[in-house]
């Protein structure tokens, strides 16, 4: 073994004839569309940045240990098998589906298998062969789901970044020169147990928005109040899984929000709330104690709260982390393009904090410690949670109600109007569930700049403003003949579609299989949800993230196969989850009838579409029709 470390680019890596093997003792391949599109968000972004592009960017570490049989090495893949399955998912999607535009090709190989995983592996070797211009899965065989979908999610993706010849090659050249991956070997005499058992325990590194928080209040740093106040508020946004107001001692509370109604701000920036809070905690013996670097360093809470019980941190889940709501209060504060992309956390913070005027500085920081409060307070009570109560995890949105003898409950958002309350959480989880990955949660920062701007929140006009964003993100991006970017639809259009009045977009581009973007289908099961269709009273936006085809592209039998330009129209897809997907994906309209009726339909235009007493050409026309027309007249 040598003692070098050595570094292969994407294209080395899989032109060498090396194999690799996964373990048994590794868990399952785990990455979901998620992962998939933010390895390609990453990727794109270096690929198409005139500074970046020139430099390489190394993807992570390939841990192996070197078997060596008759003569033969295999690399055992100890740590990073998650990213090179991925890349040969990627790269197979690539050559497949770019077969024609892609100038300067590899001739890969990488072989890549998993011990006792069979099915497994098999489901690589369907996806590599590239004899086939389409994957070509046996009906008979039983195959991973979640390799297969991922596979079908980077064609996808891909097919959305890339929409040109030219930006097919300049990502490719990229990911096949510059993209790059450390490979290390460990010693032969390694104990390979006790060195997987290091490997799952690593320490944790500081989080870049620790780093930013302590850049932040190095700004304030002369000022022990405002130093003080923001460091509480920060602290009290951080856990994203608790209502803000927890984050406060009980004085604290009834100084920054409103006596006896914790849902009203009485606050209008952070100089009144380091005025007010300061002042209290002064009083408290234990806050008394602490100096300006102290407050800086400290990262617990300032006050033990007695008054939490209702708060039990397993009770809700954020649709967000941290880091990724900072930018989000990044780009309202600043109404700039700010990426959504939390590990661009620091630099997009940068441009700001290195402000020559000192008192730019000191304003943008104040205005931002202000800025994060109020949208978090506002987060907590108009964007949906995932909440688990009484044994049952599902959305709800909800705030907090106070009660003499300072007793606090909570209940719907929308207090006196159970039915509207239940479209706004329909709408919310219909836009989150279409975009998994944090990056692309442009539809969040939508409702939350509406909001912020909102001087009273009323339902119905929040529940309008989340229908015109639908409606701009369908006719405006998705089938527009010249879609638009997120940014300019949420500000600069107001989130007002300017393609549906004019016409200017196509229909036909629904009538693309597996092409066709997950928001389409969740939105047109709004609004059957809202016509009361079958199945509306149980139905519940989940992260499905497969488009099946009802009638299915490569039948069991071939007497049965029909044209593509039938198969792929918008009448005979639907979004099911994966799993569902691959076990009955060759499956005739019938077969899939019988089982759908006892496991239950994941969509609603699913259920419409299983109600014909018979599938073909005739009422695949039919459906995309109906389902067109329902969702122009949204």
């Amino acid at each position: 073994m040598s003692n070098t470390i050595p570094s292969f680019s994407i294209g080395s890596l899989f032109e060498n004839s090396d194999s690799y093997v996964i373990p048994i003792y590794q868990r399952n391949y785990t990455w979901g569309l998620g992962e998939i599109t933010q390895l390609i968000q990453d990727v794109y972004d270096y690929a198409f940045d005139e500074e970046k592009s020139k430099t390489n960017y190394y993807i992570g570490t390939l841990v192996v240990y070197e078997r060596h049989i008759d003569g033969q090495t295999t690399y055992e893949t100890i740590d990073g098998q998650q990213r090179l399955t991925t890349l040969k998912i990627l790269l197979n999607a690539l050559h497949r589906k770019f077969d024609q535009e892609i100038e300067d090709k590899i001739s890969y190989h990488l072989d890549l298998s998993f011990d006792s995983r069979k099915k497994s592996t098999e489901t690589l070797e369907v996806i590599t062969n590239q004899n086939q211009k389409e994957v070509a899965f046996i009906s008979s065989k039983d195959y991973n789901p979640q390799i297969k979908q991922r596979y079908y999610d980077a064609e996808k993706v891909l097919a959305r970044f890339l929409d040109t010849p030219d930006k097919v090659n300049i990502f490719y050249n990229y990911l096949t020169q510059k993209v790059k991956v450390v490979r290390v070997s460990v010693p032969e005499e390694t104990d390979l147990n006790h060195y997987f058992e290091i490997m799952n325990n690593r320490g944790e590194q500081l989080e870049k928005h620790e780093i930013l928080k302590a850049n932040m209040l190095e700004v304030l740093s002369d000022n022990p109040a405002l130093t003080y106040a923001f460091n509480t508020i920060w602290e009290a946004c951080a856990d994203m899984e608790r209502y803000v107001q927890y984050g406060f001692s009980t004085k604290e509370r009834d100084i920054v929000f409103t006596d006896n109604n914790w849902n009203v701000l009485n606050c209008n920036s952070l100089d009144d709330i380091a005025t007010k809070i300061f002042e209290a905690a002064k009083e408290d013996k234990h806050s008394a104690q602490l100096n300006i670097n102290e407050i800086i360093d400290y990262k617990g809470s300032f006050k033990v709260n007695t008054d939490e019980k209702e708060d039990a941190p397993e009770r809700f889940t954020s649709v967000i982390n941290f880091s990724n709501f900072l930018l989000h209060v990044l780009r309202i504060q600043t109404k700039s393009d700010i990426p959504l992309d939390d590990k661009r956390l620091i630099d997009s913070f940068k441009t700001f904090l290195k402000d020559a005027d000192k008192e730019a500085q000191i304003q943008f920081v104040k205005d931002f410690g202000f800025n994060l409060l109020k949208t978090k307070h506002l987060f907590d009570q108009y964007i949906i949670k995932r909440e688990f109560i009484r044994e049952k995890d599902q959305w709800s949105l909800k705030v907090l109600k106070w009660y003499a003898g300072n007793k606090v409950s909570y209940v719907n958002s929308v207090e006196n109007d159970e039915a509207l309350n239940k479209e706004l959480i329909m709408l919310l989880s219909m836009f989150h569930v279409s975009t998994p990955t944090l990056v692309y949660k442009h539809w969040l920062n939508a409702a939350l700049n509406y909001l912020f701007n909102q001087p009273v929140i009323n339902g119905e006009e929040y529940k309008a403003y989340l229908l015109k964003l639908a409606e701009a993100y369908l006719f405006d991006r998705y089938i527009a003949l010249y879609p638009l970017d997120y940014f300019e639809i949420i500000y600069k259009n107001q989130s007002q579609s300017v393609n549906k009045s004019s016409g200017a977009y196509n229909m036909d581009v629904l009538d693309q299989g597996t092409s066709v973007e997950n928001f389409v289908f969740n939105y047109l099961d709004y609004i059957l949800w809202k016509e009361g269709v079958k199945g509306s009273s149980d139905f519940e936006f989940t992260f499905r993230s497969s488009v099946e085809h009802y009638y299915p592209q490569n039948p069991i039998s071939k007497d049965h196969k029909i044209d593509a330009s039938i198969y792929d129209m918008f009448g005979n897809l639907c979004l099911i989850s994966s799993s569902k997907n691959s076990r009955l994906s060759n499956h005739m309209p019938s077969a899939k009838k019988d089982y759908y009726h006892k496991v239950g339909a994941d969509s609603l235009k699913q259920q419409i579409m299983m109600s014909e007493p018979e599938w073909s050409e005739i009422e695949i026309r039919k459906h995309s029709d109906l389902m067109k027309n329902k969702l122009k007249g949204a």
